[in-house]
Order: C-alpha cells, then sequence, then structure tokens
C-alpha cells in the first residue's frame, strides 16, 4: 500500500510539476527572468524562447522573442560575411594603389626621358639645321630613333594616366563597397534593438 502511495505521491508531483510549468510559461512576461534555457512559450500570439537576450550585456535568461532571435542571427551573418566582403574590398584597394604607384613611378620615368631626349635633339638639330637632308645615314638614323623613342615615350605617359583613371575607379568602387558592407552591417545590428523590445 505504501508503494502504490508512493508511486501516485510521484505522479502527483510530476503531474503537478508539468500544470506549474504550463502555468509559469503562460504567465510569462517578454524580455523578464525565466527558466530553464531554451524553454519556448506563446506571449500574445508571438513565440518566445528563455535565452540570453542578444540586444543586453545581461547573461540572465529572459524570454525573448522570435523576430529577436531571427534579427540577431541575421546580424551575426551579416558579420561574418562582412568580415571577407571587407577583406576581399580592402584587398582590392591595396592591390590597385600598388598598381597606381607603378603607374605613376612609370610615367614620371616616360616624362624624364621626354623631356632629356627632347632637349637634347633639339640642341643636336640647332647646331645641325639640315641633318634629314645633307647628313649621313647614321645621323639621320640616330635622330629617327630619338623622335621615335619620344613619341613612345609619350604614348607610354598617356597609357599609364588612362590606366591611373581606371585603377581611381577600382580604389572608388572597393572603398565605396567597403563602406556599404559596413553600413548594412550596422544597419542589421540596429534591427537586433528594433526588434528585440
Amino acid at each position: 500500500m505504501s508503494k502504490k502511495i508512493s508511486a501516485l505521491s510521484v505522479a502527483v508531483l510530476v503531474f503537478a510539476g508539468t500544470f506549474v510549468g504550463i502555468s509559469s510559461a503562460s504567465a510569462a512576461t517578454a524580455y523578464k527572468a525565466c527558466k530553464p534555457a531554451n524553454s519556448k512559450t506563446t506571449i500574445g500570439g508571438l513565440s518566445y524562447t528563455c535565452t540570453k537576450n542578444p540586444a543586453g550585456t545581461s547573461t540572465k535568461l529572459v524570454w525573448v522573442s522570435k523576430p529577436c532571435i531571427d534579427a540577431n542571427k541575421s546580424y551575426l551573418s551579416a558579420k561574418s560575411l562582412s568580415s571577407a566582403v571587407g577583406s576581399s574590398f580592402e584587398s582590392r584597394v591595396s592591390s590597385a594603389t600598388r598598381l597606381k604607384a607603378t603607374s605613376e613611378r612609370l610615367i614620371t620615368a616616360a616624362q624624364k626621358n621626354v623631356d632629356t631626349w627632347s632637349k637634347n635633339l633639339a640642341a643636336y638639330l640647332a647646331k645641325n639645321p639640315n641633318v634629314m637632308t645633307s647628313g649621313t645615314e647614321s645621323d639621320k638614323k640616330m635622330v629617327t630613333t630619338v623622335q621615335d623613342g619620344i613619341t613612345r615615350n609619350k604614348q607610354r605617359i598617356l597609357d599609364q594616366q588612362a590606366n591611373i583613371v581606371k585603377l581611381d575607379a577600382q580604389i572608388k568602387e572597393a572603398t565605396d563597397g567597403a563602406a556599404k558592407t559596413a553600413n548594412d552591417l550596422a544597419t542589421a545590428k540596429s534591427s537586433i534593438a528594433t526588434a528585440c523590445k
């Protein structure tokens, strides 16, 4: 008989505990203390989970709404993706900046050639004004070679200037992309506070 009473007492306690659990969940208040962790309830037609509020700094368990939890998941996903995308943008800016510096050095070198060769050619032609008509074939070839070199270097300058314009556009695109990614991440983070009211 006492064994039956014991078994019945345990069954009643378990059964009562079930009702206590239901009534405490039913009486749950959004973002107020709860237990146990990860238990679920519905408040005002909205699903809540007993967990840490991602919008707060406290480690206490409270009833957190599904939109709040979803907003936090979206933010964490965006944060992870933002890190990879941000690194990609930084790499693109760094690469384009290095290439631009190379183009600028090439322009400087080519311009130096144009200036030096033009000056030397002008001085030579001033001393030998008829070289192209009455000079030796070697002298004519030397003048033509210098003129061709000046032309090539001028073209090199134009090509590198055009390249710098493209590189500047790439740098701007990557910089804007990085800024947009940071802004999107900030928006995702602020949505947590909105969703976790």
